[in-house]
């Protein structure tokens, strides 16, 4: 009688079948690559071990190796040195190629590396010279001596250049860079006598005298060299009068005017020695606005040091507040992988959560709630679930209506990081109020917010930095910068003095502390 096997016998013997097979076909298969160094890291490991690979200095390049590559490897290494910002190297390979090249070679060598090293922006330029000087190699050093002295702070650059001459006259950008700008280009005495065209009377008489007052502070904390002298520019038709009287009486520096039809009748002058207190957009003189902060760079670069891919953005549909919020998009959105969602509400009238809610989706989860009522038919507890992937929202608008927007996060749950721009700086410099309300809140301010002394606005602060721009523009036209500006860090670009905003946020107890990461 033929014997039937039993289930499980069967079983086991399909079970280790399979096995054999699946141990075969993973010895015949390819085996999973580890990965290599120096790869791009996967989007799984933490941002704190992107962090680190980014930060690891490359090693430092040894004479022996530089020696044994021939030019066409030099400048291969150098493209590629000065392509990741590896300045060290750089420096060192550009070195080793100067030592064999002709005269007019060497100069352009030099040329290269200067061009490299300070064509960066400010906040850049401050690490590259922390690097350089850090270095262990002497001719690395030089250079960020350099780079210090010239991209540095404005104030006594000739006897700077001075020291420096005599520190390192060994380094090779004292056989043609250094000589080529001459010191003749490099030291002009400050002016003797300034004069200053502001609308006294009418529509700008209140901000005219808050400037005026803040020269005036300057002047009594200066050294009171240069005589200052103010003229009354209100009206329009007599702007080039009074230009011409102030150069007959002696001024050999203007600042002003202050409004933008005024300086247009000044554009005929060309005169170099005008700093216009606003802009107007090509001018062959150098201007100075008030509001000349680029904060959408600003808050763009913050967002990339924080590795921040999706931003919500919330702004009034105000014409002023509109720009800033499609300026902050568009620029986001350049860089491929970032998201930046905008949503708007009405300037009058506005209706904050609602605006709030529109952003994170709130009338999503709540229809999503409605249908699982209509199909369970029973009433369900109910809490909206608002998107959560915003890396950072930014809102821009006032303080006031800011303290409406924050409490709203902690309705919604959201921990979601908070930005505002310098219209949450303040204004009142003597009587800056705690605000709770917008304890955590991220923004960009005046650098006088924090160390006001007898400044009282933010005007007086413009004119205390006119005062100083005016008498410091020699060297600003040589690549350094205002570091102690009331409005900012001062640099000049293009005729255009531009203002380096600090961070800024309210503590738990609401008083306003730089921001500090």
């Amino acid at each position: 009688m033929k014997k039937t096997m039993p289930f499980y016998p069967l079983q086991r013997l399909a079970l280790s079948c399979s096995l054999i097979i699946f141990i075969a076909l993973s010895g015949c298969s390819t085996p999973p690559k580890h990965p290599e160094k120096g790869l791009k890291v996967p989007a799984s490991k933490s941002a704190e071990y992107v962090e680190l690979l980014k930060s690891t200095p490359p090693p430092q390049l040894k004479a022996e190796d530089l020696e044994t590559l021939s030019d066409i490897e030099l400048e291969l290494q150098t493209a590629k040195a000065q392509q990741q910002a590896e300045w060290p190297n750089f420096i060192l390979l550009n070195h080793q190629l100067w030592q064999t090249a002709s005269d007019s070679g060497q100069a352009q060598i030099e040329q290269r590396i200067w061009d490299a090293i300070s064509q960066q922006p400010l906040a850049e330029i401050k690490k590259t010279i922390q690097i350089l000087k850090k270095n262990p190699n002497t001719s690395v050093q030089q250079w960020g001596e350099l780079l210090a002295i010239l991209k540095g702070s404005a104030e006594d650059l000739h006897k700077k250049l001075k020291r420096l001459n005599e520190s390192n006259s060994d380094a090779i950008y004292m056989s043609h860079l250094l000589p080529g700008f001459t010191m003749q280009n490099i030291y002009v005495p400050p002016p003797k006598q300034i004069a200053v065209l502001l609308p006294f009377e009418g529509k700008y008489e209140q901000v005219a005298n808050q400037i005026k007052t803040g020269m005036m502070k300057a002047f009594m904390a200066s050294d009171q060299r240069v005589l200052l002298r103010f003229y009354d520019a209100s009206a329009l038709d007599e702007i080039e009068q009074v230009y011409q009287k102030a150069k007959l009486e002696g001024a050999d520096f203007v600042i002003g005017p202050l409004r933008k039809e005024a300086i247009e009748r000044l554009l005929t002058t060309a005169d170099e020695n005008v700093l216009a207190l606003n802009h107007i957009g090509y001018a062959p003189f150098t201007q100075f606005s008030y509001k000349s902060a680029d904060e959408v760079t600003q808050l763009i670069r913050h967002f990339k040091a924080n590795h921040y891919q999706n931003i919500g953005i919330l702004s009034s549909d105000s014409k002023a507040n509109s720009k800033i919020a499609h300026a902050i998009q568009n620029a986001w959105l350049q860089t491929e992988g970032h998201s930046a969602v905008l949503s708007t509400y009405p300037n009058h009238k506005p209706k904050l959560r609602q605006a709030l809610g529109d952003l994170i989706n709130e009338k999503a989860s709540t229809e999503r709630y409605n249908t699982l009522r209509w199909a369970t038919g029973h009433k369900l507890k109910f809490f909206p679930r608002p998107r959560q992937d915003f890396d950072a929202i930014v809102i821009i608008d006032s303080n006031a209506r800011m303290a409406v927007f924050k409490p709203q996060f902690a309705f919604f749950e959201l921990n979601t990081p908070i930005y505002g721009t310098s219209q949450l700086s303040p204004k009142k410099l003597q009587k800056i109020k705690v605000n709770r309300d917008l304890a955590g809140v991220k923004f960009l301010a005046h650098p006088v917010a924090f160390q006001p002394k007898d400044l009282n606005s933010n005007f007086e602060a413009f004119g205390w930095d006119s005062f100083q721009v005016a008498t410091q523009l020699h060297n600003l036209r040589f690549g350094g910068y205002l570091a102690q500006g009331k409005t900012g860090e001062l640099t000049l670009k293009d005729q255009q003095i531009k203002q380096n905003l600090i961070w800024a946020t309210y503590d738990k107890k609401g008083r306003l502390v730089p921001l500090i990461e």
